[in-house]
């Protein structure tokens, strides 16, 4: 009952759009290494520009529909009923930890930016606000009860028993309560700056912005299993050291060092797993009120073939992850300070724009709560238009 009142709920609310022409769109797939190794897509995310006129001159006003869905591959990291970190003491949790999970995406984004500059899409500052709603239903891996060796899940034991109790608090992981399915809404607001000389394969100048969403258990629509408060704040440094022109709008060689800097900061009771953490290669950063990470790489470009949408690049990575403060969904006042690394190598080739060939290999050398290194690989495609 619960879900068919709120996909009533909801096409009702995004009815009025049909009647909106549409601009032009962009369609992007992504890839999930632990899916048929990354060659299959596992999510699709649309958007829809709708044909506004700009409010100020030269300045881009922005009116867009936003639908992200498909399939993510979570690992448990808390204790679902009391939030204690597994990480912390593996031993004791030794059953499966992964899970699948399908999730829907929405965000309804109004834009207005300020400040014109010639060399860049983006005006010099942007402000925005967004109304978005997540509906996402967990289930077991897709390995599970393949076989006699794996007839266990997070979920079910191997005697075919539910693992925790569906009346528990699930404190640890409040989007997995009850039936694991959930429907929550939000509201963004937003400003980012560009002052970016972005050519695709040179980068100098910086961007970055804040973001401030929010989720309080009385939204509307919302069924109540997430309740929080989300400050995002990001600036990007970028600098060509060295570039072979070929022509005004291309290279035959080109090196760019980048380095992403992030600080988040989360304050509520119900923190769902999508927006905790750090986005860092290998580990995940533990789920603390304040998490600090930052991303520094080498980049070599080149040539770019034809045109300057299409051409190889190798990537040299080197990314940092600190979680300081308060464990978030946790019945303890734990706080932890714990630090996070991982370095590797990524090398693409784009093709126009739309398609992209990647093989990544990477060493993390400081897990949370550990001390042994481990190296992982994936290779895969995407495709945009």
């Amino acid at each position: 009952m619960k879900k068919c009142l709120i996909f009533l709920l909801l096409l009702l609310f995004l009815s009025p759009l049909a009647a909106i022409g549409f601009g032009y769109h962009v369609f992007t797939i992504r890839t999930e290494p632990e899916f048929g190794k990354g060659i299959f897509p596992t999510s699709v995310m649309y958007q829809f520009n709708f044909p506004v006129a700009d409010l100020i001159d030269s300045c881009r006003t922005e009116f867009a529909f936003r639908l992200d869905n498909g399939l993510v591959y979570r690992t448990l990291r808390q204790d679902p009923m009391t939030g204690a970190i597994i990480a912390q003491n593996p031993g004791f949790y030794d059953y499966p930890k992964e899970y699948t999970v399908h999730y829907d995406e929405f965000n309804l984004f109004f834009g207005q930016g300020f400040i014109n500059t010639s060399f860049s899409e983006n005006d010099l500052l942007t402000a925005f606000i967004s109304i978005d709603g997540r509906f996402e239903m967990a289930f077991e891996r897709l390995s599970w009860m393949t076989g006699p060796g794996e007839s266990e899940g997070l979920f079910w034991d191997k005697n075919g028993n539910y693992r925790f109790p569906a009346d528990g608090e699930w404190i640890g992981a409040p989007e997995l309560a009850d039936d694991r399915s959930v429907f929550q809404t939000s509201i963004t607001l937003g400003l980012m700056f560009d002052y970016m000389r972005d050519t695709t394969t040179t980068r100098d100048g910086v961007r970055g912005g804040t973001y401030w969403r929010f989720a309080p258990d009385w939204m509307i629509l919302t069924d109540g299993s997430a309740s929080f408060m989300l400050s995002w704040n990001e600036i990007q440094l970028s600098k060509t050291l060295y570039s072979i022109p070929n022509g005004k709008s291309r290279t035959y060689f080109s090196i760019v060092l980048d380095d992403f800097l992030t600080y988040r900061y989360i304050l509520g009771s119900s923190v769902p797993l999508y927006v905790q953490g750090g986005d860092i290669w290998g580990p995940d950063v533990p789920n603390a009120a304040n998490v600090i990470t930052n991303s520094l790489s080498l980049t070599l470009y080149g040539p770019q073939i034809n045109s300057r949408d299409t051409y190889p690049s190798v990537t040299f990575f080197w990314d940092t992850g600190w979680a300081l403060g308060k464990v978030l969904n946790s019945s303890s006042d734990e706080k932890i300070a714990e630090g996070v690394g991982s370095y590797g190598i990524r090398v693409e080739f784009i093709v126009f724009s739309i398609a992209e060939f990647y093989y990544e290999i990477g060493c993390s050398y400081d897990p949370p709560f550990a001390e042994e290194m481990y190296v992982e690989q994936s290779f895969g495609f995407s495709v945009g238009i």
